[in-house]
């Protein structure tokens, strides 16, 4: 929501007064009514004009005006926000919404996605040409939109090899399931993507002048897929929910108790604003998913990641709704609530994770943030 001011400029659709007040001067003055707003000119003028000091120099206009104010009364009647936030708000309705919000985030959130996964909530009113249920969007409603600001990075080849040890698949099943719960909800970049990535390389050397086709290097990313996972590939989650509950008391309890309310919340139904031309690319990653440090996996997304946010890349999450419509705009807010439990589950599961793996100071540096905040 954009907030524009202009000095000397006027609300539209509105008017200005200026408003002289009669005051009764004593029987034996001559002169001009000595009116606060009334001013003399130099002595022996006999002329009189009025003040400008009560007049204002500058207006702020707000676009949209009318939605942005039902947002602010929307988000009051659901008890996200109160007068006292208003007033620390400095009355200025942007300030409020944008206070809000960000004070329902953290309040959810609980600081547990700091250092794991960063991403950038806006409301916007500029919703274009995209698609909402199927339908085009209108002009009366908002579209509020999570964006990936530093993606999350989580090296699991040593927790799915203590999970294999416990039972043949096992890790094969963890992996299958953290993988298919989460690509319902954002978009992930893992052994499958960089499959994707080594095939595009062989095309473009293909296409290359002979002369440069030493120059390409492909990563050998098979060789780092661990075998069950290969195996594993045409699962079904049914099957590794299954696999993972007969292991719910183990001793990796705490991973497959987590991966599972990780399902369990993906499997919610939210309501998903969809997009038709109005973005030049995917959403970028929210998670960097490797076997090992530094491996084929790793070297594939450092390649691309190079060119995200080069162009206009979809929102990770985003959700379409009028505020003035109860049905709507609660499920918009259920779809954000839903969103950032996953995250938070998921961040969980990175700390819980990266205890295993016993990384030291200069690991736990997200491989991810050079490029990404590069771009």
């Amino acid at each position: 929501m954009r907030r524009v001011t202009k000095s000397g400029a006027r609300r539209r659709g509105g008017s200005q007064k200026v408003i002289f007040q009669r005051h009764a001067s004593p029987p034996a003055s001559r002169g001009p009514a000595g009116a606060p707003d009334l001013a003399l000119l130099p002595h022996g003028c006999g002329e009189t004009i009025p003040s400008l000091r009560r007049i204002r120099a500058s207006y702020a206009l707000e676009t949209n005006g009318e939605r942005l104010y039902r947002l602010c009364a929307a988000l009051v009647e659901r008890n996200l926000a109160d007068a006292r936030l208003w007033q620390k708000s400095g009355k200025v309705a942007v300030v409020f919404v944008r206070n809000a919000i960000q004070n329902r985030i953290e309040e959810f959130s609980g600081g547990a996605l700091e250092g794991e996964i960063e991403y950038c909530c806006e409301v916007r009113d500029d919703v274009g040409t995209g698609t909402w249920r199927n339908g085009a969007l209108d002009d009366g409603r908002l579209l509020a939109t999570f964006e990936v600001q530093t993606c999350g990075y989580l090296k699991i080849g040593a927790a799915l090899a203590a999970l294999e040890e416990e039972e043949r698949f096992l890790g094969a099943a963890f992996y299958f399931l953290l993988r298919r719960s989460l690509y319902r909800w954002m978009r992930i970049y893992d052994h499958t993507d960089a499959e994707f990535y080594n095939e595009q390389l062989h095309e473009w050397m293909e296409q290359d002048d002979p002369a440069n086709r030493d120059a390409y290097e492909f990563p050998a990313v098979e060789e780092v897929i661990p075998e069950p996972v290969r195996t594993a590939e045409d699962w079904t989650c049914h099957r590794a929910r299954k696999l993972l509950r007969r292991h719910v008391n183990g001793p990796h309890s705490p991973w497959i108790r987590q991966i599972l309310t990780l399902h369990r919340l993906s499997r919610l139904k939210g309501c998903i604003a969809r997009f038709e031309g109005d973005f030049d690319d995917a959403p970028v990653p929210s998670l960097l998913l490797v076997f090992r440090e530094n491996d084929a996996i790793q070297a594939c997304f450092d390649h691309e990641s190079d060119r995200y946010n080069e162009t206009a890349n979809e929102p990770s999450c985003a959700v379409c709704f009028r505020p003035e419509v109860r049905e709507e705009f609660d499920a918009a807010l259920r779809t954000m609530a839903i969103f950032l439990r996953i995250n938070v589950e998921l961040a969980k599961l990175i700390t819980l994770i990266d205890g295993r793996e016993g990384k030291d100071a200069s690991q736990c540096q997200h491989r991810t943030e050079p490029s990404l905040r590069a771009a």
